[in-house]
């Protein structure tokens, strides 16, 4: 009975801590919601995506088959479709989805530490010694976790929504598993696990952790990581079961896995062994799990964008360092798992799940990222919460003065957790909008093709096309071969009405990607501004048989054909055109012009 009424009470304890740290870290976000949209990704994702805007079966279809932006997560597209059904193009409600995601994702991990440090306690570690120990660790965990800088740019960029929906699954299925770990014998049978509850959900969050991020991919091996943590010996039936449990993750991680090469594939975004070679990424692999690292214990000087570096050199001492840290780490990790599995835990889960994104598999041109420390942090915010507990009992104990040995403590975590919350609420700044964004990272480094793209962008779309030409002519001298740039640049010569210009520097880019559909559309519109309706609808045209199914493309064919004068063509494009803007806001519009041409209306 009382062992009944003490699991309670811990039960209590730690739901209520967690619910504490996930409200803290709700109201220290809230500034965030004062934010706009940034001119990165989230174009693509939301305000200029059309396909979020109904859901019905085409959005479910799309969602779930098209590797748009070079991506395939059906369930990040489904959040996202969602917000638009409540909050339409209103940046507020997509950011206080975001928000609310990453106060729950920060009560999980409270919970998730306290489970953790409970077997360790459980397997008569030294690192933890009572259960109100345990619970103040896990609350720093969690409250680093929520409050920590470095996450600003998961939750207050709202095309990572992604990142926060996959650490939700995430941290679900390792709850799961945990539970099923401790409700099930160890001589449990493979046959049995399978129709165990907590497993099937545990494998069944794994998937939606797929399907809203591939960075997912690194939970079976987590797993595995769980078991030995939990193995008192090493049963050779015990092994066999545990890996044979985990084959049905291992398969959909392998599919998951395959997916996303052919997604990355589709837009080009990966870089082939010739472009940046192996000793290069291993080199800056070892940099970026030591600067992670620095960043989490010293958050300052955070970027949005850490550009790749133009050159690798083996014997340079920030890679040597580095590298050495690496091998040291891990060397006495190997060492003391005999008499400590906590250390090797950790680590090997910070490795792991920092894996997919260290840059072996080269996809965009970031060297490292603050958003991919999101889960990958878990591990060592435990281990300086563990850290901090310990020094608070060192100092308890060696004390001279009788003085209540709780409030140097308190004290201590409050003004370091407002440090951090002060920290956070000035990284949110920084993603108020486009504009703040790129002047940001052009302060620390005005050499980066990206931000001078990215701010251009920002600025055409503000309406400003002269203080955009000046920016993205900045950005060409970095890049002059650039025909994306090229594009951009005539786009705003075009809204200035320098034809001329525009003419010239969209034939650049044209000689620099013939095949262009981007510049081939603005050549089309550049001709229909000339009033050359026959060049403009070959232009149209050519633009179309790239991307046959992108209704701008069919629309703007469309209009060339009515200018032309003929409607057979007319006709036959804009039914077209209603049959691929899945939007439908133009259908009434559209049907009264077909009316009026004398064309047969549309089903």
């Amino acid at each position: 009975m009382n062992k009944n009424k003490e699991g309670l009470a811990r039960y209590l304890n730690i739901h209520l801590l967690a619910l504490f740290a996930g409200l803290i870290t709700f109201i220290v976000y809230l500034p965030a919601l004062q934010n706009g949209f940034v001119s990165w990704d989230d174009n693509f994702y939301l305000y200029e995506n059309s396909h979020i805007r109904h859901l019905n079966s085409t959005f479910l279809s799309w969602a779930f088959t098209e590797f748009y932006a070079s991506n395939w997560h059906p369930l990040a597209w489904l959040s996202h479709a969602f917000d638009y059904a409540i909050w339409e193009l209103d940046p507020w409600g997509h950011h206080l989805s975001n928000i609310l995601l990453h106060s729950i994702n920060t009560l999980l991990i409270t919970v998730l530490s306290f489970r953790l440090l409970g077997r360790i306690v459980a397997s008569g570690s030294s690192l933890i010694s009572d259960n109100n120990s345990l619970l103040t660790i896990a609350l720093i965990t969690g409250l680093l976790f929520g409050l920590h800088p470095l996450h600003v740019e998961s939750v207050a960029w709202i095309s990572e929504r992604k990142d926060l929906l996959c650490a939700f699954f995430y941290l679900l299925s390792l709850l799961l598993y945990l539970r099923f770990k401790r409700d099930s014998p160890t001589e449990t049978k493979t046959t049995n696990a399978y129709r165990n509850l907590n497993y099937l959900l545990c494998l069944i969050t794994f998937l939606l952790a797929l399907m809203s991020k591939p960075m997912a991919i690194s939970l079976p091996f987590i797993l595995l990581l769980v078991d030995w943590l939990y193995s008192d010996h090493n049963k050779q039936q015990q092994l066999k079961n545990n890996l044979i449990n985990k084959i049905p993750f291992f398969i959909l991680a392998l599919i998951s896995a395959v997916i996303t090469i052919a997604a990355q594939k589709s837009g080009h975004s990966l870089h082939s062994l010739e472009i940046v070679p192996l000793f290069d990424r291993l080199w800056v692999a070892a940099h970026a799990l030591m600067a992670y690292l620095q960043k989490m214990v010293w958050p300052f000087d955070l970027l949005p964008y850490y550009a790749y570096p133009k050159s690798v050199a083996w014997n340079s001492p920030k890679y040597l360092i580095a590298a050495l840290l690496v091998l040291l780490i891990t060397t006495f990790t190997l060492l003391s798992i005999r008499n400590q599995k906590s250390w090797a835990a950790a680590w090997g889960y910070y490795l792991i799940t920092l894996m997919p994104v260290l840059g072996i598999v080269k996809v965009g041109n970031q060297a490292m990222a603050d958003r991919y420390t999101y889960l990958p942090s878990l591990a060592p915010f435990m281990l300086l919460a563990v850290g901090l507990v310990w020094g608070f009992r060192y100092l308890a104990c060696h004390s001279k003065k009788s003085i209540n040995h709780a409030i140097p403590p308190f004290v201590t975590v409050t003004a370091l957790m407002g440090l951090l919350a002060a920290l956070t609420q000035q990284q949110m700044l920084i993603w108020k909008n486009g504009e703040t964004l790129w002047h940001y990272v052009i302060q620390y480094d005005d050499q980066i093709q990206l931000a001078y793209q990215q701010l251009g962008i920002s600025l055409y779309e503000r309406g400003e096309y002269a203080a955009a030409v000046e920016t993205i002519n900045k950005a060409l001298n970095l890049n002059p071969t650039n025909a994306e740039l090229l594009n951009n640049l005539a786009i705003c010569h075009l809204e200035l009405g320098n034809l001329d210009k525009a003419t010239q520097t969209i034939h650049r880019a044209l000689n620099l990607d013939p095949k262009n559909p981007f510049a081939l559309n603005t050549l089309g519109e550049i001709y229909m501004a000339q009033q050359d309706y026959i060049n403009a609808n070959r232009s149209f045209s050519s633009a179309m048989q790239l991307e046959p199914d992108n209704p701008l493309r069919v629309f703007n064919l469309a209009v060339s054909f009515d200018k032309l004068n003929d409607a057979t063509q007319a006709c036959a494009y804009w039914r077209l055109y209603m049959e691929l803007d899945v939007t439908g806001e133009n259908d009434a519009e559209i049907i009264k012009h077909l009316s009026d041409l004398s064309c047969p209306l549309a089903n």
